[in-house]
């Protein structure tokens, strides 16, 4: 679809929640563009948990207080969402300034004087003369051909656009915290089975030790049995140092100091399980639910009402100027004389010859609006690829970790008869050390694989994007009662669609 063909005059069919409307003749009106996707993702859609469809908030619908207040902290306190929030305040003060500028001007002027004057003759006598004078100018420039209106019309936009920008810096937000946290998790539980294994392992060393000293055991025996002591104890450090690194990153997503929460998570927890699934639907479903879609599509119609914005200065602009001013002398000694002056005037500016100046920026709009309208489609199929992505993702690791189950119980079997019949005799020390390596091995791949399944479910939930609505109410309460620039902060409340 080429872009020319968006950008007819007709009735504005934008995103349902903005109406960017005005009785404009300048350039284009904008018109939602058409994308023919498919009705289905090409992966099959898994069944996670029970779907609920009220249930925006996806990451209350798990038990574990602890990550609920993590998100708490960091919805209120991010660096990045205070960013976000700044530049929409910006972005409201440039709409003002826009409104402000394109409306009547009024001035006003006052002064005063005194004056003394003398005779020359021998008596000396002196003649006192005040006045004062006030003014008031107008100045006011119509909107003839609409470019007044089409300013208006981008500055909304990038309002929007900067609400919604500020929506995807929550769903990325909440998911780099949960993220971090299931990392955590799932570090402290292989952390956990890395410390049972030693204890297993370093029970094997005994047994060696005691068999070597009975001459049922090489020293060979013992020196392998040693080794594997050493090296998993080589590897608990590593484990601890992730584990520290996930707490720090998770005190700067939620604004704090690193090492904020390390009495509060130091403590070792189970990985955390969510109770509804994400309203998956169909991709076209993802331009009403990913924010950072919403977003592109609105800097295509910020570009398109630019091209209006610069299309009305081909014509010719009509400014109106008048003032009123009134003056009074005399006040003392002398007559008092009273002046008014009312004036108003019409002038028509237009440019003859530019050299193609205003043609050129034309040109340039609506280069920039092809920019934007690329920029939007490739945010939406990007979109659509992260949830494919992710379903492809989970469905791998549902698999992975289900038969990791059964390896790690099968592993743990060999290892216990291994173990047996090296007691009694009747197998050498590599069968058992092979046996506990692998055993060891697995129940570690079994828990990377739970944590990188928790990891596929949030980069699904992620990938859905939040509910706008629900992320506007969420934003309006946590940023009630906190102050920006020493004032309160209200999030831009978009209409629901409906």
């Amino acid at each position: 679809m080429r872009l020319h063909t968006l950008l007819k005059h007709g009735p504005v069919l934008g995103i349902s929640m903005l109406v960017l409307a005005g009785c404009v003749t300048a350039g284009p009106e904008y018109q939602a563009p058409q994308f023919d996707l498919k009705a289905t993702y090409s992966p099959q859609v898994p069944q996670i948990a029970d779907h609920k469809p009220d249930q925006a908030r996806w990451w209350e619908s798990t038990t574990d207080q602890v990550l609920d207040q993590l998100v708490t902290d960091g919805i209120k306190s991010n660096i990045d969402l205070k960013i976000a929030a700044s530049r929409i305040a910006e972005a409201r003060a440039v709409a003002r300034g826009v409104t402000g500028e394109n409306g009547p001007q009024i001035g006003a002027s006052a002064g005063g004087r005194a004056e003394r004057q003398w005779s020359t003759r021998e008596d000396g006598n002196y003649q006192d003369d005040l006045g004062g004078n006030a003014g008031i100018d107008l100045s006011w420039t119509p909107d003839l051909w609409g470019g007044q209106a089409r300013e208006g019309q981008v500055a909304e936009a990038d309002i929007l656009q900067q609400v919604y920008l500020r929506e995807d810096v929550y769903r990325v937000v909440i998911a780099d915290i949960i993220r971090n946290y299931i990392t955590l998790r799932g570090t402290q539980q292989r952390q956990i089975l890395l410390r049972n294994s030693l204890d297993l392992q370093r029970q094997t060393r005994d047994i060696v030790d005691l068999r070597a000293q009975s001459g049922l055991a090489s020293d060979l025996d013992l020196s392998r049995a040693r080794a594997e002591v050493a090296d998993i104890e080589a590897t608990l450090p590593v484990l601890q140092t992730s584990i520290d690194r996930s707490i720090n990153a998770i005190a700067i997503l939620t604004g704090a100091q690193p090492g904020t929460y390390r009495d509060l998570l130091s403590r070792s927890a189970p990985l955390p399980e969510f109770d509804s699934a994400p309203p998956i639907g169909v991709p076209a479903d993802l331009l009403r639910r990913r924010p950072d879609v919403r977003a592109a599509e609105l800097g295509l119609i910020s570009a398109t009402a630019e091209i209006g914005v610069r299309t009305a200065e081909l014509y010719p602009e009509l400014s109106l100027d008048g003032s009123l001013s009134l003056a009074a002398t005399g006040y003392g000694t002398g007559p008092i004389v009273r002046t008014a002056l009312a004036a108003i005037s019409a002038v028509i500016d237009a440019t003859i010859y530019d050299g193609g100046v205003r043609k050129a920026n034309i040109t340039v709009a609506e280069e920039q609006a092809h920019q934007a309208f690329y920029t939007y489609r490739k945010t939406l199929l990007s979109a659509i690829s992260d949830v494919e992505s992710a379903i492809f993702g989970y469905v791998g690791a549902v698999s992975q970790r289900d038969s990791l189950i059964l390896a790690v119980s099968h592993h743990r079997q060999a290892f216990e008869q291994s173990r047996v019949r090296y007691t009694q005799g009747l197998s050498n020390f590599l069968d058992v050390l092979d046996a506990q390596r692998t055993l060891t091995r697995s129940e570690q791949d079994l828990a990377d694989a739970q944590t990188s399944l928790e990891l596929e479910t949030i980069n699904l939930y992620s990938a859905v994007g939040l509910d706008a609505d629900e992320v506007d109410r969420l934003a309006e309460n946590m940023n009630r009662d906190s102050d920006h620039n020493g004032k309160a902060f209200d999030p831009y409340y978009i209409q629901p669609a409906g």
